[in-house]
């Protein structure tokens, strides 16, 4: 029994850093060599198990990259910044609180969202996780734009000024100036605060 008590929490922990493995070898070669072009072999090779223990430890490669996108969501650096935002007395800073938070997940899961860009209209399972990301990135938005309320200092409505946040603060938007212009993130950051301050915040 003490042997089963002591071997358990080692066995957890042995699986979690399987899976975390698993994680980021699929993470790199999705990104490099391309979803459809990856098998599960060369993720297995790459994580040093076997191809049954990437199915039994994750599963197949929809539910591998609808994985990678949930981890983004998850991230406690995220919801920490995101939590800042129930507590903030000044609007300005919270609008720039917030969009310091998203600039942290483009930087840091933008090649997740690449990836979903060019997966989700081919593959069911990924377009369904891509779906409730969103969902949860609107409810994120949702709670900014109650802060700006509750403050009294929101311009127009909650619903409006959700739909103005996704539309500046979405990847799109990021991919845009970072990719296509050529903008540094300090940049992109500083003008979307700018243009969400100027558009949603009483003067």
């Amino acid at each position: 029994m003490e042997a089963t008590a002591y071997n358990s929490p080692r066995r957890k922990e042995a699986a979690a850093l399987t899976r975390q493995a698993i994680l980021d070898a699929a993470r790199g070669l999705f990104v490099g060599r391309g979803y459809v072009a990856t098998t599960i072999q060369d993720i297995a090779s790459v994580a040093r198990v076997a191809p049954a223990t990437v199915y039994a430890s994750v599963g197949g490669k929809p539910r591998l990259l609808a994985e990678l996108i949930t981890s983004g969501i998850g991230d406690a650096r995220l919801r920490e910044a995101t939590g800042r935002i129930a507590t903030g007395t000044d609007p300005v800073e919270v609008v720039a609180d917030y969009v310091a938070g998203v600039r942290l997940a483009v930087r840091e899961y933008g090649d997740i969202a690449e990836l979903v860009l060019a997966t989700a209209h081919v593959d069911a399972t990924v377009a369904k996780t891509a779906a409730l990301a969103e969902e949860d990135f609107r409810r994120e938005l949702t709670a900014v734009a109650n802060r700006l309320r509750d403050l009294g200092a929101l311009v127009g409505s909650v619903d409006d000024a959700v739909d103005v946040l996704a539309y500046y603060l979405g990847y799109s938007s990021w991919r845009r100036l970072v990719l296509d212009f050529g903008w540094n993130h300090d940049k992109a950051q500083a003008w979307l605060t700018e243009r969400i301050t100027d558009a949603l915040v009483t003067p």
